[in-house]
């Protein structure tokens, strides 16, 4: 019997199976919409065709003595009808054969659920652009061999299941870890975990466009939109006097050379308060000058750093990992929990071979909402079509409506689509 490979988690990953629960499952979602019905039969085939091409998504979750690890799953992946709950807890010990992602298929829609134990946004999108390379190959259309796409024809590094933090750890950065409390939402939530999914489709060039006449980039024109919605809809939050304060991710490839198909990447964070008005132009200004002061390489550096550094503490170590478990969740939900308001995640541009794009409508990503942030945006743009998704635990619409509201009344276009669950 050939003895399976196993794999640490990486320093991003670790508090992920501590403190996941069905309120609160850290999955997220990307989505291809095809200009044609899906074959379940092919899509089946495609993904058996990838899973091997992806060893750190060939994976399960197994307990250890001191840490979570992962394992070489020797099972199969299987393709399932998508479920109308998005983003619902991976039980990687009973779930789709221990497997921590799903891929679903619904008329001419493929989505792929990703646990964020296994990877990032840039990861999962990598998985899922082979395996609908593989399933176009299968319909036999031809595309030329292009490792824009990590298909099977490509060959697989070593660096794609590197800990890029641990690689790129330098000790003799340190950076705080106190970290500020933000305003709440407070509001009635759905039953049953359900997750209202609100997706929005503009002109990607008519945004760019905008962000121009503001003079800055679509991630920041995007998240002074959120500013400027949640002050209209302030009646969603706790009185308290905390700023909303709004968690952006970023990539760290960008800053720091790595070829990982694992997480490797940080948030930068952005704050305004809702007890005053401020005009559009003021939240740009803020906005922009927040981003340019997080987004340095040493600042980045110096708050993974002082991540690694905990993990690799020896004291903390030999710790069981019984009893770590029970610190991650009694800090993260003293801590981390009250951090952050909102969370606005952006893939950016996707670009696909020519022969691929014709049969691809659109592309959404939408990251997961929980009763710890009941509501966050997903962000992509594909074939000058972008996409901003909104999941809420909640029921009100209040802020996605002000949210979408603001861009019609600068003009732009938008189809609204949602997952149509109506609560009196």
């Amino acid at each position: 019997m050939t003895k399976k490979k196993w794999y640490k988690l990486d320093n991003a990953a670790k508090i992920f199976p501590s403190v996941s629960n069905k309120g609160r499952t850290n999955v997220f979602r990307l989505s291809f919409d095809m200009t044609d019905t899906v074959d379940p039969l092919l899509l089946q085939e495609a993904l058996e065709i990838v899973i091997n091409r992806f060893p750190m998504m060939n994976v399960r979750l197994k307990k250890g003595l001191f840490w979570y690890y992962f394992e070489t799953n020797e099972a199969i992946p299987l393709i399932q009808v998508e479920s109308p709950f998005i983003t619902r807890l991976i039980e990687y010990y009973k779930d789709n054969n221990g497997f921590l992602f799903r891929v679903y298929y619904f008329k001419k829609r493929i989505t792929l659920e990703v646990f964020h134990s296994l990877t990032d946004g840039f990861g999962a999108l990598e998985f899922l652009k082979s395996i609908i390379y593989s399933y176009l190959e299968l319909k036999d259309i031809e595309i030329k061999n292009n490792v824009a796409v990590l298909s099977d024809k490509v060959e697989c590094l070593r660096e794609e299941d590197q800990d890029s933090f641990n690689v790129h750890y330098n000790n003799k950065l340190k950076a705080s870890r106190k970290e500020p409390k933000s305003l709440r939402f407070k509001s009635q939530a759905y039953q049953n975990n359900w997750l209202g999914l609100i997706v929005g489709t503009m002109d990607a060039q008519a945004i760019k466009d905008l962000s121009n006449k503001y003079n800055c980039s679509i991630t920041e024109l995007i998240g002074a939109a959120v500013f400027y919605a949640a002050y209209k809809a302030r009646h969603l939050f706790d009185q308290k006097d905390y700023p909303f304060t709004m968690f952006i991710p970023v990539n760290l490839r960008r800053f720091f050379p790595s070829r990982t198909l694992r997480n490797f990447s940080l948030y930068v964070r952005t704050k305004v308060k809702l007890n005053e008005e401020i005009s559009f132009e003021d939240l740009v200004t803020m906005i922009k000058s927040d981003m340019q002061d997080e987004l340095q390489k040493e600042k980045l550096a110096e708050r993974f750093a002082t991540n690694v550094r905990s993990e690799r503490n020896f004291a903390l170590r030999i710790v069981p990992r019984q009893i770590k478990e029970v610190v991650l969740r009694a800090t993260y939900n003293q801590v981390a929990s009250n951090a952050n308001s909102f969370s606005l995640s952006n893939l950016g541009i996707l670009k696909l071979p020519d022969e691929m794009s014709s049969h691809i409508d659109k592309v959404v990503f939408s990251n997961g909402a929980s009763y710890t942030y009941p509501v966050n945006m997903g962000v992509i743009t594909y074939n000058n079509k972008l996409t901003i998704s909104f999941t809420s635990e909640i029921i009100d619409r209040s802020l996605q409506r002000e949210f979408f509201r603001f861009f019609t009344n600068q003009g732009i276009e938008i189809v609204i689509e949602n997952n149509d669950l109506e609560v009196e």
